[in-house]
């Protein structure tokens, strides 16, 4: 195809993406898989896409045979070498191809090896966006083209029918969606192409709901007639080209007007889409942004309106298979873009995020001016009593009492959601108990329930291994753990651990939660010893980390990066409590780090650690600017006895190391060495003694001193031997 001169051209980050994407194909092509090669050429290919999704939540190619066009613009169209790339899209049937934020080297070598298969190789293995998600390449999506064959009777109701034979009339979309909705095929065939018209639907929606000329209203009747959509869209055809009808009925939403949009949304979508998983799954093809921004479009000031979004915003969360924390910051944005002032995001997003776990007692549930508790009370009193008639003396009866009083603690029903999130892991199911346990979870600690989250902690881990669960439904339970490592959470727990005493319910539950918390707990406990102040408590974070610390040496070892020096020395200082010699990777990092006292705590570090290379490494701190630190070097090569810094350490003492030269650091080589019994360092050690210009004043006279009395415990040794 030969570009017209005024045809608009591409960015330069555009071009410079899909030249990335041809060299990487070219070494994928040419290269084999054991080579690193095409990683490279995909790193470099990662680092202009994250150049060009800087500012955009994705990057669409749209696939043709002539090329890849990018916001309605042929990128290079001159370039036949590009064509080739759009050439080998077209013929594994793509439409179009997305690569949205953080896509890494990795995913990219995958899709274009992808493209290296036989398209009738990849459609047998379940298509093109199945096999990317079987190699976990979740941020490159694309859209795949389905081409149906129907039956020659229903041939002009299919994606090719010419336009007049689409439905005009609201009452002929009504009679062929009520079809459809019936299992009609060849309705659900015309549906499934009407829904590809985002304007049609729009319209066919606000016809409905102002009756067409026919004096109505009814909201309800939009919401019955948009769920039906939706199901036919989830359904027709087999489940083939789903997502595509989908997305392009949630586009419809975008069309309508504000006002019965949100009303739609508010009063009829996200209330039914709790329990209709086809409605659900419109949702959830929608941008989460976009949707927050639609549903605030339209709202008022008032008290009610307040509460309906609110009541919104936590439908959608239940809807959603995005984290609670993710939905509620997107709606807080969204109200603040459309010029909500604070207080109002606040006092909504406050109604969204409950204090404490509601449990809503039913009108029907006890005659009125009875309480629940009374109504326990009266069948305990009709239960048959003991021979001697003394009810007051049974104490498994005073019990039930005493818990019926009590009544159903928040402990109980977060345990109940637990247990529910456990058993059913079906989309829309698996996604409303776990907003409502995201959103309750958090209390446990809290409320001093340490116990309760703990049986909590634990379900909730072992339910994450359940094999039916997708990566989306693993990372959503793994949120919910985590939200049991506020700061908060931790001082409580921490505080429940110093407070009470070992063997206690409350000591034993503290530490059981930190237990099944794991890995997760060791971020927060790391943040809460940075801004602690009490040495006594700042110890107890110290010493926890510390019993944590040979199970999760990665985990801790990753914060030797952090660019607060105060946090890598604790870091530093508990892995060398482990005495291991896994953790010198990650110490090693920070042999050279700028803070005298992180390298201090380095040297220490690896004093613990009995390995070759821990003692080079200390064999190195001779050379430190930092007097203390090359004193501190000195005794610890000197009290193990580490042969091999006998000549730094002779150097040292003779004031010629590449490190500090100050007597204190001499004086610790010096003693060093004759604890050693180092022989070789007899002639240094004699030379300093009777040197008498040596520094001057008590400094020159310590040195000196302190050489006699090596070369006096050298010498002094049987044989010479060390």
């Amino acid at each position: 195809m030969t570009p017209h001169r005024d045809q608009p051209k591409a960015p330069p980050e555009i071009e410079r993406v899909l030249r990335a994407l041809v060299t990487t194909a070219k070494a994928v092509s040419l290269y084999p898989k054991t080579s690193t090669i095409p990683r490279d050429t995909a790193t470099a290919c990662a680092a202009c896409l994250a150049q060009a999704l800087a500012e955009r939540s994705e990057l669409r190619f749209v696939i043709a045979k002539e090329g890849l066009f990018c916001d309605g613009i042929l990128v290079s169209a001159e370039r036949a070498v590009f064509e080739t790339l759009a050439l080998s899209f077209y013929n594994h049937h793509l439409a179009d191809v997305r690569f949205h934020a953080g896509v890494d080297a990795r995913s990219i070598v995958g899709l274009l090896s992808l493209l290296q298969s036989p398209p009738e190789e990849v459609a047998a293995a379940g298509g093109f966006e199945s096999r990317l998600w079987d190699l976990n390449i979740p941020n490159i999506s694309v859209t795949e083209v389905h081409v149906s064959i129907v039956d020659a009777d229903v041939a002009g109701e299919g994606e090719n029918a010419p336009a007049e034979s689409l439905p005009a009339s609201l009452g002929e979309i009504d009679e062929i969606v009520a079809g459809a909705y019936g299992g009609r095929a060849r309705d659900q065939l015309t549906v499934a192409r009407f829904l590809r018209n985002p304007s049609a639907v729009s319209k066919y929606l606000r016809d409905t709901f102002s009756g067409a000329g026919a004096g109505l209203t009814d909201l309800s009747l939009v919401g019955e007639r948009f769920a039906e959509l939706a199901e036919i869209a989830y359904t027709a055809n087999g489940g083939e080209g789903r997502l595509d009808r989908l997305r392009a009925l949630g586009a419809s939403l975008a069309e309508l007007d504000p006002d019965l949009r949100h009303g739609l949304l508010v009063e009829e979508v996200f209330p039914e889409a709790r329990t209709n998983e086809a409605l659900a799954a419109v949702i959830r093809e929608l941008d989460l942004d976009e949707v927050c921004r639609m549903l605030v479009s339209d709202v008022g000031a008032d008290e009610i309106s307040r509460q309906g979004l609110a009541r919104a915003i936590r439908n959608l969360s239940m809807i959603s298979l995005t984290d609670f924390d993710q939905v509620i910051t997107a709606a807080g944005a969204a109200m603040r873009g459309a010029g909500f002032e604070q207080g109002f995001v606040g006092d909504v997003l406050e109604m969204t995020l409950p204090s404490r776990v509601m449990i809503r007692q039913s009108p029907q549930a006890a005659p009125t001016g009875q309480r629940p508790v009374d109504a326990i009370y009266k069948l305990m009193d009709l239960a048959p009593l003991p021979e001697d008639g003394v009810v007051a003396a049974e104490p498994e009866m005073a019990g039930l009492k005493e818990e019926a009083r009590r009544g159903i603690t928040d402990g109980d029903v977060i345990m109940s959601l637990v247990s529910l999130v456990a058993m059913d892991v079906r989309g829309a199911q698996f996604a409303t108990t776990m907003s409502m346990l995201e959103d309750s979870l958090g209390l446990l600690v809290s409320s001093g329930e340490i116990d309760i989250a703990a049986d909590a902690a634990d379900e909730l881990m072992a339910a994450s291994q359940d094999v039916r669960l997708d990566e989306g439904q693993r990372m959503r339970l793994s949120g919910a753990i985590k939200r049991l490592t506020r700061p908060s959470d931790v001082q409580a727990i921490a505080h429940a651990l110093r407070v009470y005493s070992p063997g206690s319910s409350e000591h034993e539950a503290a530490q059981r939660l930190l237990g099944a918390l794991g890995p997760l707990a060791v971020d927060p406990l790391l943040e809460q010893l940075a801004s602690e102040d009490e040495m006594q408590v700042r110890k107890l974070y110290v010493d926890l980390l510390s019993s944590m610390a040979t199970r999760y040496v990665s985990e801790l070892g990753e914060h030797v990066s952090d660019h607060r020096w105060f946090v890598v020395r604790n870091v530093v200082g508990i892995l060398g409590s482990t005495r291991s010699s896994a953790t010198l990777p990650y110490i090693e990092r920070v042999v050279r780090h700028p803070e005298a006292r992180v390298r201090r705590e380095v040297i220490r570090a690896l004093s613990h650690i009995h390995d070759r290379r821990a003692h080079d490494l200390l064999v190195h701190a001779l050379s430190d600017d930092d007097a203390q630190n090359v004193q501190l070097a000195a005794r610890y090569l000197g009290t193990a006895g580490i042969g091999t810094a006998i000549p730094a350490l002779i150097q040292v003492a003779k004031g010629e190391g590449r490190g500090n030269r100050e007597s204190g650091p001499r004086v610790e080589a010096i003693e060093a060495l004759g604890r050693m019994g180092a022989t070789e360092a007899l002639p240094a050690l004699t030379s300093i003694a009777r040197s008498r210009s040596l520094l001057g004043g008590g400094r020159g006279r310590e040195v000196r001193t302190a050489a006699e009395a090596a070369a006096t415990r050298i010498t002094g040794r049987k044989g010479g031997e060390r």
